[in-house]
């Protein structure tokens, strides 16, 4: 059954075709409940017509669903709607593996941390009873952030004695002559020649990805099918160390016992063939590569010392859902927990860790208990410099059935803290680049250039951060974020009336689709559009902006701060109101202006005194809105001392602000609420036409 976009199956919106195959059509789509995409497999025809086969199938997709590891796509469920039956699995938004090998391999530590991500998804997929039987880069994805993640199982074997008759998780084969299980350059002998497998069949696959890797070709070859199979049978591969003289040996002969063509010569688990790429990292020299590409984020393990197993599985959850937490931001570059675990428990000194994973930033933390009192402290330092730029205490009460909850309060705050735009990393980044020429910024750094804007808020350094964007776009057309903050810029450009560009709203909209184009799971693209949208007074096309991104990242407190402070200038007070405060909660040391939806609120009910309050709160001395807002709220209540004062900061900002403000104004806010807010400036004693 073919869809086209816009068609539904139940809650599921179809957006795009993106793949084909014999266990049936994947597509991207949207789940409108959720606001989450996700990707949508629907079965063939001939599986959905045979009620034992499709019984089987939900069986055995069940195992699949029950895989719990960060390097394994997630099934969701087995669905059915109108007849069509279909599965629901996490949508990975990323480069499949296979674009990424590189004439003459890749760099050996990233090689190491590909090598125990995929070693460690088997073990947990074998451990389960699963054999994966069709590995190979193609069915890799490398997501944005750099982690690993195995994709399609649809040839997968699931062991279950009660079946009869195989698995039907193997109905992507379709046996014809010359065609056998799986794709032949990464299979095992024991399946060209078509007898049964278990799961060290999977090991050979990894020897094979792991040789591509390391000399960039594959250890097999042919002009032809039989050509290729029978190599596979009986060649004995080029060495790697013949081909990759910096190979480390003990790396060499990992990869040269996974390709032994007898099963019983190879590892006996993928558990073991972890350990032994474990037991040689420390032979492996580190990349400079990482270093040169940019400023890479380490999450050291959170230590613990005590005995209580139920504070060590906290330490541990924290550690992984901060990373999870961190990469949800497409503009941080975070490393995989396989190069930090080998200091799990160590002291250790960081600007030595960051050297040696080539990490710029390192975040470390340590968990204390005291009865039933818990003091989480984290750190992030500047592995270069040694500086400490961020540091917090959190203490809790403990309660062993409810870690998760912990987990849950304390990983967005410390994430949304260090990561959002205006956090820790994003202000240090951007610092570390502010002076370099626009042409001389790569894309990533033009983006991480255009962070200063959010800092300062004024038309010269909009007009620099959008120059270094400019030429990010031509150097990488389909680069999401730089779309997303060169459209952000443009809203801005018209929303706070610099006059950067002669058609500031149309030049957004034009890059705000761009963005969500090149990225559609990009947070930020979403967040730019939906800028446009409300300057466009489209709103309901922005209300579902809006709240997608909010879904696509609930731990960045910037956007969600921001969309709350639009959702209440649109109308939707309770809405934009929660989100406002949520975005506090995020981050006690949040941005002033994370208040100014509070002041509208208060402003547009007659709470003066109130809006007042929070006027003084936005502490943005820089910022012309902040001073209008105290006159506004100062006019109304009949303290002109104080509104003079603050109507004399802003004519030295804006000297014609009083012919501009209504123009100003209007863009943000409700007609209504504009004319109180003109009063309150009237009886402040600006004189506005």
């Amino acid at each position: 059954m073919s869809l086209s976009l816009g068609d539904r199956l139940g809650p599921y919106e179809i957006l795009a075709l993106i793949g084909k195959g014999g266990m049936g059509e994947v597509y991207r789509a949207i789940d409108t409940r959720l606001g989450r995409d996700v990707a949508l497999k629907v079965l063939p025809a001939e599986m959905a017509s045979s009620p034992e086969r499709l019984e089987r199938f939900r069986r055995e997709a069940k195992v699949l669903a029950a895989l719990d590891h960060p390097a394994i796509v997630t099934v969701y469920s087995v669905e059915e709607s109108d007849g069509v039956h279909f599965l629901t699995m996490q949508l990975v938004a990323g480069e499949p593996l296979e674009r990424m090998i590189p004439h003459g391999g890749l760099p050996l530590e990233r090689i190491l941390e590909i090598a125990i991500a995929l070693a460690e998804a088997l073990a947990a997929a074998h451990d389960k009873g699963i054999v994966h039987r069709d590995l190979k880069p193609a069915n890799v994805m490398i997501t944005r952030d750099g982690r690993v993640m195995i994709l399609d199982f649809g040839l997968a074997k699931v062991a279950d004695p009660a079946a009869t008759g195989g698995s039907e998780i193997e109905t992507d084969l379709r046996t014809r002559e010359g065609v056998v299980m799986g794709t032949i350059p990464y299979m095992s002998p024991e399946q060209v020649s078509g007898r049964s497998v278990d799961h060290r069949t999977d090991l050979f696959s990894l020897g094979v990805i792991l040789y591509e890797l390391v000399t960039g070709e594959r250890p097999f070859q042919g002009r032809s099918t039989v050509e290729l199979a029978s190599s596979i049978l009986r060649d004995a591969p080029p060495p790697p160390a013949e081909l990759r003289a910096d190979l480390p040996r003990p790396l060499a002969r990992v990869i040269e016992r996974c390709l032994e063509k007898s099963a019983a010569n190879r590892f006996s688990s993928a558990r073991d063939v972890s350990d032994a790429l474990r037991d040689k990292s420390a032979e492996v020299p580190s990349s400079p590569a990482r270093v040169d590409e940019g400023f890479w984020v380490a999450v050291l393990p959170i230590k613990y010392k005590g005995a209580n197993p139920d504070v060590l599985a906290l330490a541990e959850g924290l550690g992984e859902e901060i990373v999870t937490g961190l990469s949800r931001f497409s503009y941080l570059r975070v490393i995989a927990r396989s190069s930090t675990e080998r200091y799990s428990g160590e002291a250790v000194d960081v600007r030595s860790v960051g050297k040696g994973i080539g990490a710029r930033y390192v975040m470390e933390g340590s968990l204390r208990q005291a009865g039933t009192k818990l003091r989480l402290a984290v750190q992030l330092v500047d592995a270069m410099s040694g500086a400490h730029l961020w540091a917090e205490n959190y203490e809790r009460t403990f309660h062993p059935d409810a870690v998760f909850d912990l987990q849950d309060d304390l990983v967005p705050r410390i994430v949304s803290t260090v990561a959002d735009m205006n956090g820790v990393l994003p202000r240090s980044m951007s610092e570390a680049v502010r002076s370099r020429k626009p042409e001389e910024l790569t894309p990533y750094e033009a983006v991480l250039r255009a962070f200063g804007y959010f800092e300062r808020v004024n038309g010269e350094e909009l007009a620099a951060a959008r120059a270094g964007l400019e030429v990010a776009v031509r150097k990488a057309p389909a680069y999401a974020d730089a779309w997303a903050l060169l459209a952000l810029l443009c809203a801005q450009d018209y929303g706070q009336g610099f006059k950067v560009l002669p058609e500031p709203l149309s030049s957004g909209a034009d890059a705000a689709r761009r963005a969500v184009e090149a990225g559609p799971s990009n947070h930020l693209a979403h967040v730019s559009l939906a800028q446009v949208l409300f300057f466009q007074k489209e709103m309901q096309a922005f209300r579902n902006a809006a709240e997608r991104a909010v879904a696509l990242n609930p731990m960045d407190g910037n956007s969600i701060a921001f969309m709350g402070e639009l959702l209440i200038y649109s109308g939707d007070f309770d809405r934009g109101l929660a989100l406002a405060e949520r975005a506090k909660q995020l981050n006690p040391h949040h941005p002033g202006w994370y208040w100014y939806a509070d002041f509208y609120n208060a402003y547009r009910q007659g709470d003066d005194r109130g809006a007042l309050a929070f006027a003084r709160k936005v502490n943005l001395p820089g910022h012309w809105a902040e001073h209008m807002m105290i006159a506004a709220a100062c006019g109304q209540l009949g303290e002109r001392e104080a509104a003079s004062k603050a109507l004399s900061t802003v004519l030295r900002m804006r000297p014609g602000v009083a012919a501009t403000v209504r123009q100003d104004i209007e863009k943000w806010w409700e007609p209504a609420y504009v004319e109180r807010i003109i009063d309150g400036w009237r009886k402040a004693g600006l004189d506005v036409p």
